[in-house]
């Protein structure tokens, strides 16, 4: 008896789970407004290929700011890392080494 019980449970629950994990959202009707819950892998980002120091250097002069890097999606949502001093710039050298 507790075999078919633990049986039945175990089917219960990888239903539930296929099907959360097919939806991948969930609509909450509220009074304010319906809010729309989504799970799942974020999508990967675009493949932009290596980020081109000139191109991206807007003002010419000679280093990188955040919104400098806004049209390259990677090295914009990675900047904090390619920023290896951590002084708010990327400069050549440190493109360079997060390529």
């Amino acid at each position: 008896m507790k075999a078919i019980y633990l049986a039945w449970v175990s089917v219960l629950f990888i239903s539930g789970v296929a099907a959360a994990n097919d939806e991948g959202s969930k609509t909450i009707e509220r009074p304010d407004g319906d809010l729309t819950v989504t799970w799942g892998p974020a999508p990967p980002l675009p493949d932009q290929g290596h980020p081109d120091f000139d191109t991206l250097d807007a003002n010419h002069d000679d280093r990188l700011t955040l919104e400098e890097t806004e049209s390259h999606r990677l090295l914009h949502s990675d900047f904090i890392y390619a920023d290896g001093n951590r002084n708010g710039y990327v400069s050549r050298a440190e493109l360079e080494r997060w390529n």
